[in-house]
Protein backbone atom coordinates (compact mmCIF):
# COMPACT_ATOMS: atom_id res chain seq x y z
CA UNK A 1 0.00 0.00 0.00
CA UNK A 2 1.14 3.28 -0.58
CA UNK A 3 1.84 6.04 1.89
CA UNK A 4 0.56 9.82 0.68
CA UNK A 5 1.00 12.86 3.04
CA UNK A 6 -0.22 15.92 1.99
CA UNK A 7 1.51 18.90 3.91
CA UNK A 8 -0.93 22.31 4.21
CA UNK A 9 -0.23 25.34 5.51
CA UNK A 10 -3.12 26.45 7.75
CA UNK A 11 -3.27 30.06 7.27
CA UNK A 12 -1.05 32.53 5.48
CA UNK A 13 2.02 30.64 5.00
CA UNK A 14 5.11 29.81 7.62
CA UNK A 15 4.05 27.61 9.50
CA UNK A 16 6.74 25.27 9.40
CA UNK A 17 5.86 22.78 6.34
CA UNK A 18 9.51 22.50 6.29
CA UNK A 19 9.74 21.06 9.60
CA UNK A 20 6.23 18.79 8.73
CA UNK A 21 7.86 17.75 5.38
CA UNK A 22 11.42 16.75 7.17
CA UNK A 23 9.58 14.99 10.02
CA UNK A 24 7.66 12.18 7.35
CA UNK A 25 10.87 11.98 5.60
CA UNK A 26 12.08 10.90 8.60
CA UNK A 27 9.15 8.89 9.31
CA UNK A 28 9.32 7.31 5.87
CA UNK A 29 12.55 6.54 5.85
CA UNK A 30 12.26 3.35 8.30
CA UNK A 31 10.33 1.41 5.76
CA UNK A 32 11.37 -0.31 2.74
CA UNK A 33 10.88 1.33 -0.63
CA UNK A 34 11.91 4.57 -2.03
CA UNK A 35 10.44 8.33 -1.11
CA UNK A 36 9.31 11.08 -2.95
CA UNK A 37 8.55 14.65 -2.12
CA UNK A 38 6.46 16.38 -4.62
CA UNK A 39 6.43 20.41 -4.94
CA UNK A 40 2.81 20.64 -5.29
CA UNK A 41 1.98 24.68 -6.36
CA UNK A 42 3.52 27.80 -6.59
CA UNK A 43 7.25 27.62 -7.37
CA UNK A 44 10.73 29.33 -5.60
CA UNK A 45 8.84 31.67 -3.78
CA UNK A 46 8.68 28.95 -0.94
CA UNK A 47 10.73 29.34 1.95
CA UNK A 48 10.22 25.96 3.94
CA UNK A 49 13.34 26.06 7.21
CA UNK A 50 14.98 22.42 7.98
CA UNK A 51 17.16 22.53 10.69
CA UNK A 52 19.04 19.43 11.41
CA UNK A 53 20.15 18.35 15.00
CA UNK A 54 23.86 18.77 13.54
CA UNK A 55 23.35 22.31 13.20
CA UNK A 56 23.05 21.78 9.47
CA UNK A 57 20.54 24.45 7.66
CA UNK A 58 18.88 24.92 4.64
CA UNK A 59 15.87 26.96 3.62
CA UNK A 60 14.49 24.82 0.59
CA UNK A 61 12.71 26.68 -2.27
CA UNK A 62 12.72 24.97 -5.29
CA UNK A 63 13.50 21.13 -4.09
CA UNK A 64 11.71 19.15 -1.31
CA UNK A 65 12.13 19.80 2.44
CA UNK A 66 12.61 16.28 3.08
CA UNK A 67 15.77 15.52 1.29
CA UNK A 68 17.89 15.52 3.67
CA UNK A 69 15.69 12.31 4.40
CA UNK A 70 17.03 10.90 1.33
CA UNK A 71 13.42 11.66 -0.51
CA UNK A 72 13.70 12.70 -4.61
CA UNK A 73 11.55 15.94 -5.51
CA UNK A 74 9.39 16.09 -8.30
CA UNK A 75 8.31 19.24 -9.64
CA UNK A 76 4.53 18.41 -10.47
CA UNK A 77 2.74 20.01 -13.24
CA UNK A 78 0.86 22.94 -11.25
CA UNK A 79 4.65 23.88 -10.20
CA UNK A 80 6.03 27.12 -11.60
CA UNK A 81 10.00 26.13 -12.36
CA UNK A 82 12.70 28.45 -12.08
CA UNK A 83 15.78 27.37 -13.63
CA UNK A 84 17.74 30.02 -11.96
CA UNK A 85 16.68 29.30 -8.65
CA UNK A 86 16.78 25.43 -9.29
CA UNK A 87 20.74 26.15 -10.38
CA UNK A 88 21.52 28.07 -7.43
CA UNK A 89 20.02 25.84 -4.72
CA UNK A 90 21.59 22.75 -6.49
CA UNK A 91 24.80 24.36 -5.81
CA UNK A 92 23.90 24.81 -2.43
CA UNK A 93 22.98 22.00 -1.25
CA UNK A 94 25.61 19.59 -2.85
CA UNK A 95 27.95 22.15 -0.31
CA UNK A 96 25.77 21.30 2.47
CA UNK A 97 24.60 17.66 1.95
CA UNK A 98 24.51 16.41 -1.57
CA UNK A 99 23.42 16.54 -4.48
CA UNK A 100 19.80 15.77 -4.69
CA UNK A 101 17.71 13.66 -7.13
CA UNK A 102 14.93 15.86 -9.16
CA UNK A 103 12.24 15.42 -11.69
CA UNK A 104 9.82 17.31 -13.36
CA UNK A 105 6.40 17.13 -15.09
CA UNK A 106 7.30 18.05 -19.08
CA UNK A 107 4.60 20.36 -18.90
CA UNK A 108 5.64 22.73 -16.17
CA UNK A 109 5.91 26.65 -16.97
CA UNK A 110 9.01 28.37 -16.08
CA UNK A 111 9.65 31.61 -15.07
CA UNK A 112 12.42 33.91 -16.87
CA UNK A 113 14.18 36.64 -15.57
CA UNK A 114 12.36 38.95 -17.07
CA UNK A 115 8.94 37.55 -15.30
CA UNK A 116 11.08 38.38 -12.19
CA UNK A 117 12.04 41.76 -13.32
CA UNK A 118 8.87 43.38 -14.07
CA UNK A 119 7.05 41.84 -10.63
CA UNK A 120 9.71 43.56 -8.90
CA UNK A 121 9.66 46.84 -11.13
CA UNK A 122 6.06 47.01 -10.40
CA UNK A 123 6.52 46.63 -6.57
CA UNK A 124 8.86 49.55 -6.67
CA UNK A 125 6.90 52.13 -8.22
CA UNK A 126 3.60 50.77 -5.76
CA UNK A 127 5.46 50.68 -3.01
CA UNK A 128 3.33 48.20 -1.51
CA UNK A 129 4.89 44.68 -0.10
CA UNK A 130 3.12 41.28 -1.22
CA UNK A 131 5.74 39.35 -3.33
CA UNK A 132 8.65 37.73 -2.61
CA UNK A 133 9.99 38.90 -6.18
CA UNK A 134 9.83 35.68 -8.27
CA UNK A 135 7.49 36.87 -10.75
CA UNK A 136 5.02 34.06 -9.77
CA UNK A 137 1.44 36.38 -10.72
CA UNK A 138 3.51 37.58 -13.87
CA UNK A 139 4.38 33.97 -14.92
CA UNK A 140 1.14 32.40 -14.78
CA UNK A 141 -0.37 35.93 -16.57
CA UNK A 142 2.04 35.61 -19.20
CA UNK A 143 1.10 31.79 -20.09
CA UNK A 144 -2.64 33.06 -19.55
CA UNK A 145 -1.77 35.88 -22.38
CA UNK A 146 -0.43 32.73 -24.55
CA UNK A 147 3.12 33.58 -24.32
CA UNK A 148 4.33 30.40 -22.55
CA UNK A 149 5.67 27.12 -23.82
CA UNK A 150 6.13 23.63 -21.33
CA UNK A 151 9.51 23.30 -20.12
CA UNK A 152 9.60 20.14 -22.16
CA UNK A 153 9.28 21.60 -25.75
CA UNK A 154 10.97 24.67 -24.73
CA UNK A 155 14.23 22.41 -23.33
CA UNK A 156 14.38 20.37 -26.58
CA UNK A 157 14.86 22.85 -28.80
CA UNK A 158 18.83 23.93 -29.78
CA UNK A 159 20.51 26.51 -28.39
CA UNK A 160 20.06 29.06 -30.84
CA UNK A 161 16.98 28.34 -31.05
CA UNK A 162 16.24 28.53 -27.56
CA UNK A 163 18.12 31.71 -27.36
CA UNK A 164 16.10 33.52 -29.92
CA UNK A 165 13.12 32.58 -28.12
CA UNK A 166 14.07 34.15 -24.92
CA UNK A 167 15.03 37.67 -27.00
CA UNK A 168 11.70 37.76 -28.50
CA UNK A 169 9.87 37.21 -24.86
CA UNK A 170 12.23 40.13 -23.67
CA UNK A 171 11.84 42.59 -26.50
CA UNK A 172 8.48 41.61 -27.77
CA UNK A 173 6.17 40.43 -24.79
CA UNK A 174 7.95 41.99 -22.15
CA UNK A 175 8.69 44.95 -23.28
CA UNK A 176 4.95 45.63 -24.25
CA UNK A 177 4.30 44.27 -20.35
CA UNK A 178 6.57 47.47 -19.18
CA UNK A 179 4.57 50.05 -21.21
CA UNK A 180 1.12 48.52 -20.21
CA UNK A 181 2.13 49.20 -16.60
CA UNK A 182 3.22 52.75 -17.02
CA UNK A 183 7.21 51.07 -16.54
CA UNK A 184 10.12 52.96 -18.25
CA UNK A 185 11.11 50.40 -20.82
CA UNK A 186 15.50 50.27 -21.00
CA UNK A 187 17.27 51.30 -23.42
CA UNK A 188 20.07 49.79 -23.03
CA UNK A 189 20.57 47.66 -20.23
CA UNK A 190 24.11 46.26 -18.32
CA UNK A 191 25.05 44.56 -15.13
CA UNK A 192 26.20 46.57 -12.04
CA UNK A 193 29.13 45.33 -10.69
CA UNK A 194 27.51 46.46 -7.09
CA UNK A 195 24.47 44.83 -6.87
CA UNK A 196 23.14 46.99 -3.88
CA UNK A 197 23.27 49.64 -6.18
CA UNK A 198 21.32 48.45 -9.42
CA UNK A 199 17.73 48.11 -9.99
CA UNK A 200 15.61 45.43 -11.76
CA UNK A 201 15.61 47.90 -14.75
CA UNK A 202 19.12 47.64 -14.83
CA UNK A 203 19.28 44.24 -15.71
CA UNK A 204 16.67 44.13 -17.74
CA UNK A 205 18.30 44.21 -21.59
CA UNK A 206 21.24 42.93 -20.37
CA UNK A 207 22.46 39.66 -23.16
CA UNK A 208 24.86 38.32 -20.29
CA UNK A 209 21.46 37.78 -18.32
CA UNK A 210 19.83 36.28 -20.91
CA UNK A 211 22.66 34.09 -22.07
CA UNK A 212 23.26 32.93 -18.63
CA UNK A 213 19.73 32.05 -17.77
CA UNK A 214 19.85 29.44 -21.05
CA UNK A 215 22.70 27.93 -19.65
CA UNK A 216 20.89 27.67 -16.30
CA UNK A 217 17.70 26.22 -18.30
CA UNK A 218 20.18 23.61 -20.12
CA UNK A 219 21.76 22.27 -16.69
CA UNK A 220 17.85 21.81 -14.95
CA UNK A 221 17.16 19.77 -18.30
CA UNK A 222 20.56 17.68 -17.29
CA UNK A 223 19.99 17.16 -13.91
CA UNK A 224 15.81 17.49 -13.79
CA UNK A 225 14.34 14.36 -16.47
CA UNK A 226 10.92 14.50 -17.17
CA UNK A 227 8.53 12.32 -16.13
CA UNK A 228 5.03 12.19 -15.75
CA UNK A 229 2.55 11.83 -12.15
CA UNK A 230 2.68 7.96 -13.09
CA UNK A 231 6.32 7.93 -12.14
CA UNK A 232 5.26 8.72 -9.01
CA UNK A 233 3.62 4.97 -8.05
CA UNK A 234 7.69 4.07 -8.53
CA UNK A 235 7.77 5.50 -4.92
CA UNK A 236 6.43 3.48 -1.47
CA UNK A 237 5.85 7.10 0.44
CA UNK A 238 4.96 10.22 -1.33
CA UNK A 239 5.04 13.53 0.45
CA UNK A 240 3.12 16.22 -1.49
CA UNK A 241 4.79 19.58 -0.28
CA UNK A 242 2.28 22.61 -0.61
CA UNK A 243 3.49 26.25 -0.50
CA UNK A 244 1.31 29.14 1.26
CA UNK A 245 -1.50 28.13 3.86
CA UNK A 246 -5.00 28.48 3.01
CA UNK A 247 -5.90 32.03 3.56
CA UNK A 248 -3.64 32.76 0.56
CA UNK A 249 -5.24 30.75 -1.60
CA UNK A 250 -5.90 32.17 -5.04
CA UNK A 251 -9.17 31.11 -5.51
CA UNK A 252 -10.32 34.16 -3.38
CA UNK A 253 -11.52 36.69 -5.49
CA UNK A 254 -11.88 39.14 -2.84
CA UNK A 255 -8.00 39.63 -2.37
CA UNK A 256 -6.01 38.83 -5.13
CA UNK A 257 -3.51 41.60 -5.17
CA UNK A 258 -2.69 39.82 -1.95
CA UNK A 259 -2.95 36.39 -2.54
CA UNK A 260 -1.07 33.59 -4.98
CA UNK A 261 -2.08 32.42 -8.12
CA UNK A 262 -2.50 28.55 -6.91
CA UNK A 263 -4.71 26.52 -4.92
CA UNK A 264 -3.03 26.32 -1.37
CA UNK A 265 -5.49 23.67 -0.06
CA UNK A 266 -6.24 19.77 -0.93
CA UNK A 267 -7.69 20.82 -4.68
CA UNK A 268 -4.99 19.86 -7.35
CA UNK A 269 -3.45 17.49 -5.10
CA UNK A 270 -6.54 15.47 -4.66
CA UNK A 271 -6.56 15.28 -8.45
CA UNK A 272 -3.39 14.30 -8.66
CA UNK A 273 -3.76 11.38 -5.69
CA UNK A 274 -7.26 10.01 -7.51
CA UNK A 275 -5.84 9.93 -10.92
CA UNK A 276 -2.69 8.59 -10.12
CA UNK A 277 -2.89 5.59 -6.83
CA UNK A 278 -5.36 3.33 -5.68
CA UNK A 279 -6.01 1.88 -2.11
CA UNK A 280 -3.46 4.02 -0.56
CA UNK A 281 -3.54 5.71 2.27
CA UNK A 282 -3.61 9.11 2.40
CA UNK A 283 -2.58 11.68 5.84
CA UNK A 284 -3.79 15.06 5.19
CA UNK A 285 -1.65 17.00 7.76
CA UNK A 286 -2.79 20.92 8.06
CA UNK A 287 0.27 22.87 9.72
CA UNK A 288 -0.17 25.87 12.15
CA UNK A 289 2.29 28.06 14.72
CA UNK A 290 0.66 27.70 17.62
CA UNK A 291 0.14 31.59 16.84
CA UNK A 292 -0.27 33.47 13.37
CA UNK A 293 1.89 35.28 11.09
CA UNK A 294 1.60 37.19 7.70
CA UNK A 295 4.32 38.16 5.81
CA UNK A 296 3.49 41.57 3.89
CA UNK A 297 0.71 43.54 3.18
CA UNK A 298 -2.59 42.67 3.13
CA UNK A 299 -6.09 42.25 5.98
CA UNK A 300 -4.84 39.74 8.68
CA UNK A 301 -6.85 37.87 11.80
CA UNK A 302 -6.50 39.21 15.17
CA UNK A 303 -2.77 41.26 14.31
CA UNK A 304 -0.52 42.32 17.08
CA UNK A 305 1.68 44.96 17.15
CA UNK A 306 3.57 47.02 19.67
CA UNK A 307 2.69 46.52 23.69
CA UNK A 308 0.11 43.83 22.63
CA UNK A 309 2.66 41.91 21.02
CA UNK A 310 4.96 41.88 23.54
CA UNK A 311 2.64 41.08 26.09
CA UNK A 312 0.51 38.18 24.59
CA UNK A 313 3.40 36.89 22.42
CA UNK A 314 6.58 37.30 24.87
CA UNK A 315 8.26 34.46 23.88
CA UNK A 316 8.25 35.04 20.46
CA UNK A 317 11.93 34.96 18.86
CA UNK A 318 13.79 36.53 15.82
CA UNK A 319 12.71 34.51 12.60
CA UNK A 320 16.12 33.65 11.11
CA UNK A 321 14.06 32.85 7.42
CA UNK A 322 11.33 35.87 7.37
CA UNK A 323 13.44 38.31 7.53
CA UNK A 324 12.97 41.69 5.81
CA UNK A 325 13.11 42.19 2.61
CA UNK A 326 12.10 44.95 -0.13
CA UNK A 327 9.48 43.08 -1.54
CA UNK A 328 7.87 41.45 1.82
CA UNK A 329 8.27 43.80 4.32
CA UNK A 330 8.36 42.33 7.62
CA UNK A 331 6.72 39.58 9.64
CA UNK A 332 3.27 40.46 11.29
CA UNK A 333 2.13 38.93 14.32
CA UNK A 334 -1.66 37.97 15.45
CA UNK A 335 -3.61 35.79 17.89
CA UNK A 336 -4.50 32.13 16.75
CA UNK A 337 -8.47 31.57 16.80
CA UNK A 338 -8.84 27.97 16.90
CA UNK A 339 -12.60 28.19 15.74
CA UNK A 340 -11.69 30.08 12.56
CA UNK A 341 -8.59 28.05 12.27
CA UNK A 342 -11.08 24.95 12.95
CA UNK A 343 -13.37 25.73 10.48
CA UNK A 344 -10.98 26.52 7.36
CA UNK A 345 -9.72 23.18 8.17
CA UNK A 346 -12.80 21.57 8.05
CA UNK A 347 -13.70 23.22 5.25
CA UNK A 348 -10.66 22.22 2.91
CA UNK A 349 -10.53 18.90 3.88
CA UNK A 350 -14.65 18.55 2.91
CA UNK A 351 -13.29 18.11 -0.74
CA UNK A 352 -12.10 14.73 -0.11
CA UNK A 353 -15.87 13.40 0.90
CA UNK A 354 -16.48 11.68 -2.48
CA UNK A 355 -12.93 10.53 -3.34
CA UNK A 356 -13.29 6.54 -3.15
CA UNK A 357 -10.38 5.33 -4.64
CA UNK A 358 -7.79 6.03 -1.41
CA UNK A 359 -8.31 6.40 2.25
CA UNK A 360 -8.27 9.58 3.48
CA UNK A 361 -7.97 10.93 7.34
CA UNK A 362 -6.91 14.56 7.95
CA UNK A 363 -4.10 15.33 11.48
CA UNK A 364 -2.93 18.76 12.45
CA UNK A 365 0.72 19.68 13.07
CA UNK A 366 1.45 22.80 15.81
CA UNK A 367 4.75 24.39 15.95
CA UNK A 368 6.23 26.97 17.54
CA UNK A 369 4.41 25.73 20.66
CA UNK A 370 7.87 26.81 23.03
CA UNK A 371 7.06 30.71 21.87
CA UNK A 372 2.91 30.77 22.63
CA UNK A 373 1.04 27.71 24.20
CA UNK A 374 -2.10 29.72 24.47
CA UNK A 375 -3.67 27.69 21.75
CA UNK A 376 -6.19 24.63 22.54
CA UNK A 377 -4.68 21.43 21.31
CA UNK A 378 -6.57 19.05 23.47
CA UNK A 379 -9.40 20.65 21.53
CA UNK A 380 -7.60 19.98 18.11
CA UNK A 381 -6.92 16.49 19.24
CA UNK A 382 -10.85 16.13 19.49
CA UNK A 383 -11.75 17.09 16.76
CA UNK A 384 -8.88 15.93 13.96
CA UNK A 385 -8.18 12.42 16.20
CA UNK A 386 -4.17 13.26 15.05
CA UNK A 387 -1.86 15.76 16.58
CA UNK A 388 1.55 16.15 16.54
CA UNK A 389 3.47 18.86 18.54
CA UNK A 390 6.77 20.58 18.22
CA UNK A 391 8.64 23.00 20.83
CA UNK A 392 11.78 23.17 18.90
CA UNK A 393 13.40 23.39 15.44
CA UNK A 394 13.81 19.90 14.08
CA UNK A 395 11.98 17.08 13.47
CA UNK A 396 13.48 15.17 16.78
CA UNK A 397 11.18 17.62 18.43
CA UNK A 398 8.06 16.66 17.32
CA UNK A 399 5.71 14.25 19.17
CA UNK A 400 2.50 12.93 17.95
CA UNK A 401 -0.73 12.41 19.83
CA UNK A 402 -4.29 10.67 18.87
CA UNK A 403 -7.65 11.38 20.74
CA UNK A 404 -10.94 10.56 19.24
CA UNK A 405 -12.99 12.75 17.13
CA UNK A 406 -15.39 14.78 18.09
CA UNK A 407 -18.54 14.65 16.37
Amino acid sequence: MHKIKVIIGASYGDEGKGLATDFFGAQAAKYRGGRINVLTNGGPQRGHTVDLPDGRRHVFKHFGAAAFQGAATYCAEQFLVNPMAFVREYDELCGLHQGPEAYMHPRCRFSTPWDMLVNQMLLEKKGIHNSCGFGIWETVLRYDRGFGIPFGIFSRMGREDRIAYLRGLRDGYFAGRLRELGLAVPAGGRLSSDADDAGPADFFCSDTLLLHFEEDCETMRCLCPMRGEDFLRGYQTVLFENAQGLLLDGNNPSDTEFTTPSTTGTGRVLQTIENTFHGADVEICYVTRSYLTRHGDGSMENELTGDRLAALLPGVSPDATNVENRFQGILRYGMMDVDSLTDRIRADYARTQGSVRNHYHPSVMVTHLNECAGIDTDRLARQFGTLYLSDGRTCRDVCRETAAVSA
